[in-house]
């Protein structure tokens, strides 16, 4: 008995969607590259539930007469192609034919087009790729074509379909790549109703980048324009060496008219910022590339997100000299213009503020009567008063244990007891390293704390030490965080797509002291901070945080590759830990620091007492040992 079978086509055809149909964004992106294709000059993207219940496309290009409105939906129906040697010279997006027909037996489908030349218009539904209503109606020119329910009808794809918030974040940089891609073209987002982005037609790309990021960007985008030779130009905006973000999400590349993502042709602009921003961070562009359509395959993917060169270094080559040459050029002009000589009495070096801290163990359980004398308690009394932000300590009952020595602000009165400190529970004596087995050297090019121990010389970096330390305080404590209303609240501006992306996630700020709301569209409003983190700006940690929800390493792909549960408090989890980390990062004494012979020993006693003290939250070292024996062994001693 024969065990191979052809399957019906029916069938057939849901499963060949899997390669077009991954997501919500892979339809907008087909429907939306349809509409460009027919000429649009205004198209509005409206989605619902992350595009899960449903998508909407409405445009007023050329639209469509009765017979093509019925064979659309067919496989294989393309007006880009009739011969397969055209694929070569092909100039509109796409040709398999098989968008609509893949989209239509996963779903279900209303279509309304209408050419301009005709009275009335044709309006289809589709359930399944099964048509259930044909008819003629009154509508405006263009095409009007609705998604619902997205795999209704094949529950096996749609329990892989992410959250609504993620599956929005891929639509929303799928709509800004279009932006970027077609400034002539007026777009509309819609989302559950409210309006995001409306972005009219511009005639620059900088006017363009205006809309859709932040508006501090706008003065640091700088043009780029360069070609290779006849048959490879660049053209676009980039940012110049003072403004960067921490991810690389606002690096688009179009190649021939097409958003496309390709890591060789990213590692080679950022490249071109080599030693120009620092390391870590990323700078955003929108850059069009133009090559011959028979130097360039943009079939290699199913959904056409990846292209392939046929001559790819030289491609990368000139990319990043183009990028250097951008900003060698505009260096050149801000120095021209920019740059005044003064004379050289005029001139002093910066002074530094040393991080000030205060000693613990002047801080008992029992609130104000912690203070070893009444000078002291008369002292941190009138600071109080002095100072109305300064939150008091709690007074607590147990008076058993003294507070460890904690390296914090001196107007920084933490809330602790013993319970909500990283100490193992044993008695303080015993848990100190006994003076006789290390003496603290000095500090060495403001950066490490030289100890003598008995195996050898110890080095400790003092920032990834502190960090550790308050890292390992802040966790255990983040749900008493002693915090201070800001006099003159912060306000942070970010692009209404980096609002989308934060403004779910506000509560975790909320958690760890840092009151945040949404005031404005593209605006966030700070109320009250930690006191350790009471002359920090938020702008960083804010923008750092949108980077871990964007970032490809994220929680959001861990889910998609099955790492994670879809649970949004794996989410949550995840972001409060990095937040937590990035506060001690910020709170902590920094490499160059000077710090007192007094500072320093407090810093080795409070990393003696830390859990996970070994490194720093980033994973990085806290200390390193080099032996008496390799010392020895350096100078000969010993073989």
């Amino acid at each position: 008995m024969a065990k191979i079978k052809q399957l019906l086509p029916h069938e057939a055809q849901k499963i060949a969607a899997g390669e077009v149909v991954e997501r919500p964004a892979n339809i907008v992106k087909e429907l939306v590259e349809n509409s460009i294709d027919a000429g649009a000059t205004r198209i509005s993207i409206s989605v619902q539930d992350g595009g899960k219940q449903s998508i909407r496309i409405v445009d007023n290009g050329c639209g469509m007469d009765y017979t093509d409105a019925q064979i659309c939906f067919d496989r294989h129906a393309t007006s880009k192609i009739t011969r397969v040697d055209e694929l070569e010279s092909l100039n509109t997006f796409g040709f398999r034919g098989e968008a609509l027909a893949s989209i239509a037996s996963v779903s279900q489908i209303t279509l309304i087009t209408k050419e301009d030349h005709t009275l009335e218009g044709t309006k289809i539904v589709i359930d399944a790729n099964v048509i259930t209503e044909n008819t003629s109606v009154a509508c405006t020119t263009g095409t009007d074509i609705t998604v619902h329910n997205l795999f209704a009808n094949v529950p096996v794809r749609k329990k892989f379909l992410k959250t609504t918030q993620t599956e929005w974040h891929s639509i929303q940089l799928l709509f800004n790549a279009f932006c970027f891609d077609y400034p002539h073209i007026h777009f509309l987002l819609v989302s559950d109703g409210k309006q995001i982005l409306n972005c009219p037609a511009t005639p620059t790309l900088k006017n363009r980048a205006l809309q859709l990021w932040e508006p501090s960007t706008h003065n640091h985008l700088i043009k780029l324009h360069a070609g290779e030779s006849t048959t490879l130009s660049f053209s676009g905006v980039i940012s110049d060496h003072q403004h960067y973000r921490y991810d690389r999400s606002n690096i688009y590349f179009f190649v021939n008219k097409r958003w496309v993502k390709n890591q060789h042709l990213s590692s080679a602009f950022i490249k071109g910022y080599a030693n120009v921003i620092p390391a870590g961070r990323y700078p955003i562009a929108a850059i069009h590339i133009t090559v011959p359509t028979n130097e360039v395959d943009i079939n290699i993917h199913p959904r056409k997100e990846e292209v392939k060169f046929l001559h790819p270094r030289r491609v990368e080559q000139a990319l990043q000299q183009a990028v250097k040459a951008a900003l060698e050029k505009n260096l050149s002009h801000q120095l021209k213009k920019d740059v005044t000589f003064q004379p050289a009495s005029n001139y002093s070096q910066p002074s530094r503020e040393v991080f000030p801290f205060v000693s613990f163990d002047k801080l008992r359980t029992n609130g104000m009567e912690a203070f070893s004398t009444k000078q002291d308690q008369s002292i941190w009394t009138n600071k109080i008063q002095r100072d109305p932000f300064v939150v008091s300590l709690p007074n607590h009952t147990n008076d058993q244990v003294a507070a460890p020595q904690l390296m914090v602000p001196d107007d920084n009165p933490f809330p602790l007891n013993e319970t909500q400190l990283p100490l193992e529970e044993r008695n303080n004596t015993e848990y100190y390293a006994p003076a006789e087995h290390y003496r603290l050297i000095g500090q060495y090019n403001t950066t490490y704390l030289l100890v003598e121990k008995e195996e050898g010389l110890f080095l400790v970096d003092q920032h990834a030490a502190h960090e550790r330390i308050l890292y390992e305080l802040f966790s255990s404590n983040f749900n008493n965080v002693a915090t201070i209303q800001l006099m003159f609240p912060q306000i942070i501006t970010l692009s209404p797509y980096d609002i989308n992306l934060i403004t779910p996630h506000l509560d975790i700020f909320t958690t760890n002291g840092i009151i945040i709301e949404q005031c404005a569209s593209d605006q966030l409003i700070v109320q009250s901070l930690p006191v350790h983190l009471k002359d920090q700006s938020l702008t960083d940690i804010v923008r750092e945080t949108i980077s871990w929800i964007t970032d490809p390493t994220s929680l959001y792909e861990l889910r998609r590759a099955g790492d994670i549960h879809e649970n949004e408090q794996d989410l949550k989890k995840l972001l409060n830990n990095k937040l937590q980390a990035q506060m001690a990062c910020k709170a902590a004494v920094k490499a160059g620091d000077t710090l007192t012979q007094e500072k320093m020993e407090q810093l080795l006693r409070d990393l003696e007492k830390t859990a996970n003290r070994f490194s720093c939250p980033h994973g990085r070292p806290t200390g390193w040992l080099l032996s008496l024996n390799e010392i020895e062994k350096k100078f000969k001693r010993r073989l």
